[in-house]
């Protein structure tokens, strides 16, 4: 658990474990607040960005062993709730969509094997 002292601004003037005598905030310690007051405003930017990046990474693991899982008759997307089957399938809708806006307009490294 974290506690906050702010000055008269709302800015954060010290992050504590234990309370003592004054009422410091309670605070989550992985708040983006937190995180800027602990690492500067930027690198702050920076930790939130890797760490979206790496949600969206293993979303796209979680998201292709599903997919295997199913071709294997492991699991069927109806053993799924119905709210996470709509996901599913809406998120490969998405794919193949920009599946074939990539063919469309590959990118610079694609570009090459057009040519060659």
């Amino acid at each position: 658990m974290a506690f906050v002292e702010r000055d008269s601004d709302g800015r954060i003037l010290a992050i504590v474990r234990e309370t003592a005598n004054r009422q410091p905030e309670q605070v989550d310690p992985g708040s983006k607040e937190v995180a800027e007051f602990l690492f500067g405003e930027g690198l702050a930017e920076s930790l939130e960005e890797n760490w979206l990046a790496a949600d969206l990474s293993l979303s796209r693991v979680i998201e292709d062993l599903v997919d295997i899982l199913i071709k294997k008759d492991v699991l069927e997307i109806t053993d799924f709730p119905l709210q996470a089957q709509q996901k599913i399938i809406g998120r490969r809708g998405k794919r193949n969509d920009f599946g074939y806006l990539a063919q469309l307009f590959p990118s610079d490294e694609d570009d090459d094997a057009l040519i060659a």
